[in-house]
């Protein structure tokens, strides 16, 4: 990707600077954008929790966890920022397959259920979704695919049919061992992705699209629930407001009722018992619901800049495993985000998936800080 000619049929192509540059600092504009998020996310989480929590008693509980993992993620992003991005490269296969493969097959025979599905492994002190780890490991196992291969060789359909397996694998896992949809949408999403960018002919497209719509349509014949939520999002009014449709339905009401300025921050109605779980996938309801139309343009706004900034960052990388690496990190928060406020404006039938950053959920904060961490690393090897 990096220091390539551009080629006839690359979709995408990156051009970055040929301008030499040593070990430097990292991009402050990107660290300064991530706390910022990481400040606000945290206190619209303690507003959205705090309704929740007043039947246990310590309305402080899930704002105390999150804040601890928030540290621990912070430090952790700091100390990966620091570290040579390139040295992870040798070891990318490796941590594939045991992120990507071992431990998610473990989920569904040792893992532990909670909301009626099994995602979790319990490690005793620590409990953790195997699934937050592995978007990560795929992305630097296809980074360090993709710049391993000369120009001929990536466009081989032997290529190609190796790349898909890296990305079907988890894909299929978490569809069909873990129940977690979102995931799969995800993970085979960025990969593709990532396939654009490093420049699949059109005939390969044809076949991952056409596979990717026959692969979604059976995902969804094949359990009820997933079919009536795809059905209840194309009927207007949704077909079930007091049952399954109640959260989308209610989602839309604190969206509405924010108005321009919001009700102002922790005076939200819908978080008492009308909203469940605000504090995690909808918060972003919550959001807009207490900041109104203006609060949630900024909040969007500082994810643009999150997403300019890792872009940048991944065409002007000097080194083409850094560029992969920066681009799919930067498409796996932009397509979380995306999706996550689809769902919540109901542009998009519900998936379940969070917003970085703001959701709660300490496996997803730590993983993405720590995510944060390689794309600052990467951009320490950048010309900007």
């Amino acid at each position: 990707m990096a220091n390539r000619e551009l080629t006839q049929g690359n979709i995408a192509e990156f051009k970055p600077k040929k301008t030499a540059s040593k070990m430097g600092g990292i991009d402050f504009t990107l660290l300064f954008t991530v706390l910022l998020l990481l400040v606000i996310g945290l206190t619209m989480l303690f507003s959205a929790s705090s309704a929740a929590n007043m039947t246990s008693g310590n309305v402080y509980s899930t704002i105390i966890k999150q804040s601890l993992l928030a540290a621990v993620g912070i430090v952790m992003m700091l100390i990966i920022s620091m570290w040579d991005y390139k040295k992870i490269k040798k070891l990318a296969n490796k941590l594939y397959f045991i992120f990507d493969v071992v431990l998610m097959l473990l989920v569904p025979f040792i893992g532990i259920a909670s909301h009626g599905a099994t995602r979790q492994l319990d490690l005793g002190f620590i409990s953790f979704q195997p699934s937050e780890f592995s978007k990560y490991f795929l992305i630097i196992a296809l980074a360090a695919r993709f710049s391993g291969l000369g120009k001929k060789k990536s466009q081989t359909w032997f290529e190609f049919a190796v790349q898909m397996v890296y990305i079907l694998v988890p894909t299929i896992i978490c569809a069909g061992f873990q129940s977690h949809l979102s995931a799969a949408i995800i993970h085979i999403a960025v990969g593709l992705v990532m396939m654009i960018a490093a420049g699949i002919k059109w005939k390969k497209m044809a076949v991952i699209l056409g596979g990717a719509g026959v692969g979604g349509i059976l995902l969804v014949l094949s359990s009820d629930y997933r079919r009536a939520r795809v059905l209840s999002f194309f009927q207007s009014g949704g077909v079930d407001i007091q049952g399954r449709d109640w959260q989308s339905t209610q989602s839309s009401y604190a969206v509405g009722s924010g108005g321009l300025f919001g009700l102002g921050l922790g005076n939200s109605r819908q978080k008492y018992s009308y909203l469940p779980e605000a504090e995690n996938d909808y918060i972003f309801a919550i959001v807009a619901e207490e900041l109104g139309f203006v609060g949630t343009v900024l909040i969007i706004l500082l994810y643009c800049v999150l997403i300019w900034r890792g872009i940048t960052i991944a065409v002007n990388c000097k080194d083409s495993f850094g560029s992969y690496l920066a681009f799919g990190i930067t498409v796996l928060i932009g397509l979380q985000t995306l999706i996550n406020m689809g769902v919540v404006l109901q542009l998009l039938p519900s998936t379940g998936m969070q917003l970085p950053l703001f959701s709660s959920g300490g496996t997803s904060l730590v993983i993405t800080l720590m995510g944060f961490g390689l794309l600052l690393s990467v951009s320490r090897q950048t010309k900007l």
